[in-house]
């Protein structure tokens, strides 16, 4: 589980995302896909390891019209994974 949003940093520049310098304090408008990747992302258990690097890269790939408007049901059905493994 990710716990802060500076955790989130390397899998997010890895993936191409802009990211902030400050990861605590930063506007969501100016970081979209970091905004979502942490909202999301933070406090969710990971169903495997390393899932974050890859669920980083969905959220990258995102336009940056399709990254305000996307559901959370969206970001399911493109792949991004969250929670226990069965």
């Amino acid at each position: 589980m990710i716990a802060f949003p500076s955790m989130l940093i390397y899998p997010a520049k890895n993936a191409g995302m802009k990211v902030p310098e400050d990861a605590d304090n930063y506007d969501p408008n100016e970081f979209p896909h970091f905004h979502v990747f942490c909202t999301v992302q933070i406090g969710a258990p990971h169903p495997y390891a390393g899932c974050h690097f890859d669920n980083a890269k969905i959220i990258a790939a995102l336009s940056d019209k399709e990254i305000k408007e996307i559901t959370y049901e969206e970001l399911m059905d493109n792949g991004f994974q969250i929670g226990y493994s069965k």
